[in-house]
């Protein structure tokens, strides 16, 4: 192959796969402290915070309905959280990909150290997936542990009563 053939599969393979790395490389670390930037980023808003993993088959359910709500309305403030850590990030994007998600703030646990970042969301969590939490403009919050239908995301989380 010459050069110029080389360069030009070099070119394809980026313009195959480079959205892929370059998402995976946005995927943000979620640590103890984590949740009180969240809020802190969206102090006096609404939000649905929404743990999954990557081989929780419920979990993808509810990753589908959210990627549905998501196209309807882009501006629905929705937080993804991963519990595989970091290091599975490659796979975890493809998945978003998968449910058209992959544009939404993510985080993945990065701290091998579980239970801490399971207590620091909520102590009585023991990481039942998938798990949701809904927080109100005062940063009230309701749980929710199991697949999400779309009623119970309207009932717990008015504004999606509006898609």
């Amino acid at each position: 192959m010459t050069n110029k053939g080389k360069g030009l599969t070099l070119v394809l393979l980026l313009s195959l796969f480079g959205s892929t790395a370059l998402n995976a490389d946005n995927i943000r670390h979620f640590e103890a402290s984590s949740l009180a930037s969240l809020k802190q980023e969206f102090a006096g808003q609404p939000f649905v915070l929404s743990l999954w993993s990557i081989d929780c088959l419920p979990c993808r359910v509810e990753l589908e309905m959210l990627g549905e709500i998501k196209r309807q309305s882009p501006d629905f403030p929705l937080l993804l959280v991963s519990t595989d850590p970091i290091e599975q990030r490659e796979e975890a994007v493809y998945i978003l990909e998968e449910y058209g998600l992959d544009a939404i703030d993510t985080w993945m646990f990065a701290d091998s150290f579980v239970e801490r970042l399971r207590f620091s969301i909520d102590p009585n969590w023991y990481g039942e997936l998938p798990r949701s939490y809904f927080y109100d403009e005062d940063h009230n919050r309701q749980a929710h542990s199991g697949i999400l239908s779309r009623e119970e995301l309207n009932r717990l989380f008015p504004p999606a009563a509006q898609l």
